[in-house]
């Protein structure tokens, strides 16, 4: 089972990417974000799925993950 990762938990997974880089792209819709109370997660399989995916990031987009709007 995936457990869920914070912002600052995925960036540091990651090691070369910011949180605020990755609030910025899920805010875009390019990233599979949730939103639980006022926390985004992401499921750490999704973020290891996505990170390996070809490609440019922006050209993803999750239907329905976008935060456009959003405070």
């Amino acid at each position: 089972m995936s457990r869920f990762l914070n912002m600052q938990e995925a960036s540091d997974h990651l090691r070369n990417i910011s949180a605020e880089t990755l609030r910025r792209l899920a805010r875009d819709g390019h990233l599979p974000v949730r939103r639980i109370g006022r926390r985004l997660v992401i499921s750490e399989r999704l973020l290891d799925e996505w990170a390996d995916t070809p490609g440019d990031v922006r050209d993803t987009v999750y239907p329905g993950t976008g935060l456009r709007g959003e405070s």
